[in-house]
C-alpha cells in the first residue's frame, strides 16, 4: 500500500551542470551503445509518487479525493504508487517535497495550485526546484480567455496569472477547466501538475498522463483485471484466496475494501504479452471461482450496472418500496443510464400509514411484528410490485439511528424484502456505521438481493 507522509527528508541540489528539464550530458563511464538511466529505468516496474496540494487537506477542510483516483488510474497502467503526501500553500515546503519525489519516483502527479489566487503557488514552487523562470504564455492566456467568453463572463485580470509557465514545460490542455497542467522532468522523474478539481485532474489523466506512461513501458506487457465482491469481509475474503495467491506467485492480488464488499485487484507485468494475458486471466477464472456468489462485476462496472444488465437481458421490470432508506434505493438503481428500460418506480412509505394507505401492508401485520420486521419488508414489497404492475419489487425498513433502536432492535437492524412472480422474501442485516452510511450499505445490500435472485433463476 502507499505510504502516506508526515514529513520527508530535503535530498541536494542536483548538480548545477545538469540541464533541468533539458536532455542533460551524456552520462560520465557509460558506454555509446549502453541504454541511458531513462530507457533502463523504463523497462522496469515504474513507481510513483502522488502529492495533493492544499492547506485546506491538513485542515480537514475538504476531504482527498483525487489521490485515490490517480492510484486507480496509474495501477490500471501497472504504475504502483509508493507514496502518497500531503502539503499546504507553502512555496518552500511545496520544494522540498518535490525534490525528495524526483529522488524517489519515476513518475510524480500533483493535483492543486494552479487556480489563480495567492495560495495557488504550485508553479512557483516548481519553478523554484526546476530552475525555470515563469513566462507568460500567450497561447494559454488566449485559451483561458476563450473559456470565459464561452461562458458570457468577463476575464479577472488574476486569471492572468495562470497562464504563467516554467519555461520549457509541456502544456497539458485541461478539457473542464481554466487552469492548465503541466509536464516536466527533473532527474528523469515526470512531473505532471494538474489541477485540484477532481474531474479536472481525472480528464487529464486520461487524456494525456496515462498514455504519455503507457509510451514509456519500454519492453514490458502488462495487465490488470479488478473482481468486485459485495457481502464479505476483506479478511474472509483473504482466507479463501490464500491458495491461489501461493499458487499464483506472478499475479499480484490486492484487496480494497469498501463499505459492502471488497474489490480484488490483479496486476501482472513481463516482456511477454501472451503471458501475461494467460497468466491474468487464469488467475481471475480461479478468483472468481473462490469468491462465488459475492462476485457481481469486473473493473469498473458498479453493483447498479450490473443488475440493469441482468433485468435488461431478461426484459424484466422492477420498483421500490422505502421507509428509512428515503429513496436510496431508488437512485441507486437510477444512477446506471438508460434504466427507464426496467425501473417502473419507487414509493417512499416513512410512516406506517403510508405502509398501510400505499402499500397495503395489513394493520395486523404492523401491530403483531412492528414496522421494523421481516413480514413488513416482505407485504410492502408485493404490495409495491402489485402497485406498479412489474417483475420485482425492493423494499426496506430499518433503523438508520442514531436514535430509535432497543435491547430488541438495534440501530442498524434492517430489513430488506423482496416480491417476484414466485413469492416473496426477506433478507435481515444488522449493520454498523453512521446513518448515511446504514442507508448506503442498505441500499446496496438490497440490490444485491434482487441480482442473486435473478442469477439463480438464470440457472
Amino acid at each position: 500500500m502507499p505510504r502516506r507522509l508526515e514529513a520527508v527528508p530535503d535530498p541536494p541540489e542536483p548538480a548545477p551542470s545538469r540541464r533541468l528539464g533539458g536532455h542533460g550530458r551524456r552520462h560520465p563511464g557509460r558506454r555509446r551503445d549502453e541504454p541511458s538511466p531513462a530507457r533502463r529505468r523504463a523497462r522496469g516496474p515504474m513507481s510513483a509518487e502522488v502529492i495533493t496540494i492544499g492547506t485546506e487537506l491538513l485542515h480537514g477542510l475538504v476531504r482527498d479525493t483525487n489521490s485515490g483516483r490517480i492510484v486507480e488510474q496509474l495501477a490500471s497502467i501497472g504504475v504502483e504508487v509508493l507514496y502518497l503526501t500531503t502539503v499546504g500553500d507553502d512555496t518552500g515546503r511545496m520544494a522540498e517535497i518535490f525534490r525528495a519525489a524526483a529522488h524517489r519516483a519515476k513518475t510524480v502527479v500533483t493535483t492543486g495550485g494552479l487556480g489563480p489566487t495567492s495560495d495557488d503557488v504550485t508553479r512557483k514552487a516548481i519553478a523554484t526546484v526546476f530552475r525555470r523562470r515563469l513566462i507568460l504564455d500567450e497561447a494559454v492566456l488566449d485559451r483561458i480567455r476563450a473559456r470565459f467568453r464561452e461562458r458570457g463572463i468577463d476575464m479577472p485580470a488574476m486569471n492572468e496569472s495562470q497562464a504563467l509557465v516554467p519555461k520549457g514545460a509541456i502544456i497539458i490542455e485541461n478539457p473542464r477547466g481554466s487552469a492548465p497542467g503541466l509536464h516536466l522532468t527533473h532527474l528523469e522523474a515526470d512531473f505532471f501538475c494538474l489541477p485540484g478539481v477532481p474531474s479536472e485532474a481525472e480528464a487529464m489523466m486520461e487524456q494525456y498522463v496515462l498514455p504519455y506512461l503507457r509510451s514509456r513501458r519500454v519492453g514490458m506487457e502488462m495487465a490488470r483485471r479488478v473482481v468486485r465482491t459485495i457481502g464479505i469481509s476483506e479478511s474472509s475474503m483473504a482466507e479463501r484466496l490464500q491458495k491461489i495467491e501461493a499458487e499464483e506467485s506472478m499475479v499480484k492480488i490486492g484487496y480494497l475494501p469498501h463499505s459492502s464488499g471488497v474489490d480484488i485487484t490483479l496486476a501482472a507485468a513481463a516482456p511477454e504479452a501472451a503471458w501475461v494475458l494467460d497468466a491474468i486471466e487464469r488467475c481471475e477464472r480461479r478468483v472468481k471461482e473462490a469468491a462465488g456468489e459475492h462476485v457481481y462485476g469486473g473493473g469498473q462496472e458498479s453493483l447498479s450496472a450490473a443488475l440493469g444488465a441482468i433485468l435488461a437481458e431478461q426484459n424484466l421490470t422492477i420498483a421500490t418500496a422505502e421507509s428509512f432508506t428515503g429513496g436510496a434505493i431508488g437512485a441507486a438503481i437510477t444512477e446506471t443510464p438508460g434504466a427507464s428500460r426496467y425501473y417502473m418506480g419507487g414509493v417512499v412509505a416513512y410512516s406506517n400509514r403510508a405502509k398501510l394507505e400505499i402499500l397495503g401492508v395489513k394493520g395486523p401485520t404492523l401491530e403483531r411484528h412492528g414496522a421494523v420486521s421481516a413480514e413488513v419488508a416482505a407485504e410492502m414489497a408485493s404490495g409495491a410490485r402489485k402497485r406498479f404492475e412489474c417483475d420485482l419489487a425492493l423494499s426496506s425498513t430499518g433503523i438508520a439511528g442514531p436514535e430509535g433502536g432497543t435491547v430488541e432492535k438495534p440501530v442498524g437492524l434492517v430489513y430488506l424484502g423482496l416480491a417476484t412472480r414466485e413469492g416473496t422474501r426477506s433478507s435481515r442485516h444488522v449493520l454498523g456505521g453512521t446513518r448515511s452510511e446504514i442507508i448506503a450499505r442498505s441500499a446496496a445490500y438490497a440490490l444485491d438481493l434482487a441480482r442473486r435472485q435473478l442469477a439463480l433463476s438464470r440457472r
